[in-house]
């Protein structure tokens, strides 16, 4: 089951991260995820188009500011509640439910903490 939701997840990505800018336009210098915080992100596989990343946050903790290669899909595998931080000092809350989607644009510079009082953990699909 796990396979067939990547896959399906890794061709909306396909279809869906077709035009995105590189990401080297919008986030010079910052490293990737799986590079700025080895402790939160996974790298689980890659090849020519595509990194398979899977991400686990205790609660409360942040991961360092990094960016993602390209335009990227978010399988939540728990609950997660969240707050995106840009390195202007803005902040963003959020929460998603196990089991759902998010398609994101390219991300420029960003950080991820876990605001919430269990683990969150999701798999990530990026275009390279």
């Amino acid at each position: 089951v796990k396979r067939n939701i990547l896959l399906s997840v890794s061709a909306s990505l396909a279809v869906a991260g077709g035009l995105a800018i590189p990401v080297s336009v919008l986030a010079q210098g910052v490293p990737p995820s799986y590079k700025a915080s080895p402790d939160v992100y996974k790298l689980i596989s890659e090849n020519g188009q595509f990194r398979v990343i899977q991400a686990t946050w205790k609660p409360g903790q942040r991961d360092a500011q990094h960016s993602h290669a390209g335009a990227l899909v978010v399988y939540r595998l728990t609950d997660c509640k969240n707050r995106i931080h840009t390195p202007d000092g803005k902040f963003q809350d959020g929460e998603g439910k196990q089991g759902t989607v998010v398609f994101n644009p390219i991300i420029a510079s960003h950080s991820f903490e876990n605001t919430g009082t269990s683990v969150c953990q999701v798999l990530i699909v990026e275009r390279k």
